[in-house]
């Protein structure tokens, strides 16, 4: 039993620290203090999982903005992290079904086309930015055209936004999902045994299911309830020492 207990807390502080990695890479030209990160990555966690559907993700948006002072940041950090979590993801689930399901399930055929998709998106940006403007520029002169044209601006600087963000570092931020996601089966598999629960291939991917879906899964359940708990503490504990450091100051 003390085992599984110990394989649990290394394996949820893995988890966390390949998650917390990704988003630290995302932001790093933002230069957000590493003390100031943890602490948005705290307690955007803990409301994440304690509000259903990851709408959660929209209070993350909106710290994230708050600390780099640029809102296109927080609103593109947190689509570009959700982007290779989910790339990650993939490369476990295909594998998966196609090996033991024969098929591909529902929620993979999605993930897997919004990911080519939103990918191929990003990759036509840049040519057809290109053609359109030159385009707009030399053959139409309509109010249409410059309205055409200030929408083709707003674009290319939202992709600029989204190139700034992963430049340099998009093979490193695939690695750090894809590990956060091995350390979370394993996690998953030592809570199960802990808890006395089953837990093979077809039940990870019913919790990955059950995430998406809104389903149920008694490993999501007990995981996410785990997990809130875990990063409320975090978070407190954070809070204090933070305030123990600003009172250390004052009676310097």
């Amino acid at each position: 039993m003390i085992w599984w207990t110990v394989l649990i807390v290394l394996g949820f502080l893995a988890v966390h620290l390949f998650k917390m990695a990704r988003l630290y890479l995302v932001l790093m030209e933002h230069k957000i203090s590493f003390g100031r990160f943890l602490l948005m990555y705290f307690r955007t966690t803990f409301i994440n999982l304690c509000i259903p559907f990851k709408l959660g993700e929209i209070y993350r948006v909106e710290e994230i903005a708050r600390e780099t002072k640029v809102w296109q940041v927080g609103l593109l950090s947190v689509l570009v992290d959700r982007y290779y979590d989910m790339a990650a993801l993939l490369m476990l689930l295909v594998p998966f079904d196609l090996f033991f399901r024969k098929s591909l399930s529902p929620i993979t055929a999605v993930l897997f086309l919004l990911i080519v998709a939103v990918g191929l998106l990003y990759l036509a940006v840049p040519p057809s930015f290109a053609y359109l403007n030159r385009y707009l520029i030399v053959k139409k002169s309509s109010a249409r055209s410059l309205a055409a044209l200030r929408g083709l601006d707003v674009i290319k600087k939202w992709y600029d936004f989204t190139k700034n963000l992963i430049t340099g570092r998009s093979a490193l931020i695939v690695f750090a999902s894809l590990l956060g996601w091995i350390s979370e089966v394993v996690t998953l598999k030592a809570l199960a045994s802990y808890r006395g629960l089953a837990f093979g291939l077809g039940d990870f991917a019913s919790y990955i299911e059950a995430i998406f879906m809104n389903g149920n899964s008694q490993i999501l359940t007990v995981y996410t309830g785990t997990t809130a708990l875990a990063f409320l503490v975090l978070t407190i504990a954070g809070y204090l020492v933070k305030l123990c450091c600003y009172a250390r100051k004052d009676r310097a």
